[in-house]
């Protein structure tokens, strides 16, 4: 298991991603990731990733995925 930071366009942390579900800074969670969408708690699609872009349903990138840090380094 490992955590990744989210971040916006200009680098600040919005959130994270813990494997599949992904929280607010505030660690309630707002989604889950199915295959390469993120969907929120309701379960529309909320946004997509392309490696480790985070980008709008339109395609464009709004944000950003940090690097993997292992759970036990937390």
């Amino acid at each position: 298991m490992a955590t990744r930071g989210v971040y916006d366009r200009d680098g600040e942390a919005v959130g994270y991603l813990t494997d599949t579900r992904m929280y607010d800074l505030n660690g309630n969670q707002t989604g889950e990731l199915r295959g390469r969408v993120i969907y929120d708690m309701g379960g529309e699609r909320r946004w997509m990733l392309d490696r480790d872009a985070l980008l709008d349903l339109r395609g464009n990138v709004i944000g950003y995925l940090g690097e993997r840090i292992p759970n036990d380094a937390l």
